[in-house]
């Protein structure tokens, strides 16, 4: 007999009703303000309690744990998040199960810093240049080949020390980034998806506006919404020392802060890795 393999969507259905019901499972009646006297068959709250508290029938949210085909509202997914007291990563988690983004503002009220143990591994991979992006694309740390590449961060006001404001903003761009265009648009496109993502966050709203106002082919690009996903990708410079550089460069996520990316320039040839090594020794 011939059998049909489940779809990704069966699979997240299935996964979102065991993670709801071994929360449900995990919270206490006292922590929802109802007694905890009585016969309960299971640890923690009953279905009909959850369903009662969250504003939902018990048929639908029984059909919600069983890994049934249903819609679930992200109004819905918030009441179930205060309901089960999920959390910031676990109410993340539920509404990326349900096909949902987590609400920004809720979820994100600001941007961590980089641990000292990110900042050692940046340190670390000199003379190759790294550095930290956080989610606004704000350069919160780097190492000194990065610094030798670019330019002197630790020089430059706080809001300065954006990678879109660098593109689009820094006299030297132009000059630097060989071939300009080609490294700025993908570059915006990605920035473009992170800012969608997160319409209420200020510091996004703070950088659109300012290269809105003073960058024109950054407010030109801005108005056709193009979005993309990160690739590694090969960019070159024209250093002002050392000449034509090639570098690799790839992102890589912080594990215990995935709001934060390690960004990483490895030489493409022979030449620039000798260059990179004479950055090291001016």
């Amino acid at each position: 007999m011939a059998t049909t393999n489940p779809s990704v969507g069966d699979a997240n259905q299935r996964a979102l009703g065991a993670f709801i019901r071994s929360r449900r499972e995990r919270t206490s009646p006292a922590a929802v303000g109802l007694p905890e006297h009585g016969q309960r068959r299971t640890p923690g709250l009953r279905r009909e309690e959850v369903a009662a508290l969250s504003g939902v029938s018990l048929t639908w949210f029984t059909w919600l744990e069983q890994g049934r085909d249903i819609n679930v509202s992200a109004q819905v997914l918030a009441a179930l998040s205060r309901t089960l007291r999920l959390s910031d990563p676990e109410r993340a988690h539920l509404y990326r199960l349900a096909g949902e983004l987590p609400p920004a503002g809720d979820l994100m009220p600001g941007c961590p810093q980089p641990g000292q143990h990110v900042l050692d591994v940046v340190e670390a991979l000199n003379p190759c240049p790294a550095f930290v992006l956080d989610r606004h694309w704000d350069i919160v740390g780097w190492n000194w080949a990065e610094a030798a590449l670019l330019t002197d961060f630790a020089a430059l006001p706080p809001d300065r020390r954006n990678m879109l404001w660098l593109i689009f903003c820094w006299p030297p761009a132009h000059e630097l980034f060989v071939e300009w265009e080609q490294q700025a648009t993908p570059v915006l496109a990605q920035f473009r998806m992170a800012a969608d993502e997160h319409p209420t966050d200020p510091r996004f709203a703070e950088i659109i506006t300012e290269l809105a106002g003073t960058a024109p082919d950054f407010a030109t690009w801005w108005e056709r919404h193009d979005v993309a996903g990160y690739q590694p990708v090969r960019k070159e410079f024209e250093h002002p020392r050392v000449g034509r550089l090639a570098l690799r460069q790839s992102k890589l996520i912080v594990a215990d802060t995935p709001e934060l990316q390690v960004v990483v320039r490895l030489p493409a040839d022979d030449l620039t890795k000798a260059k990179l090594t004479t950055l090291a020794d001016d």
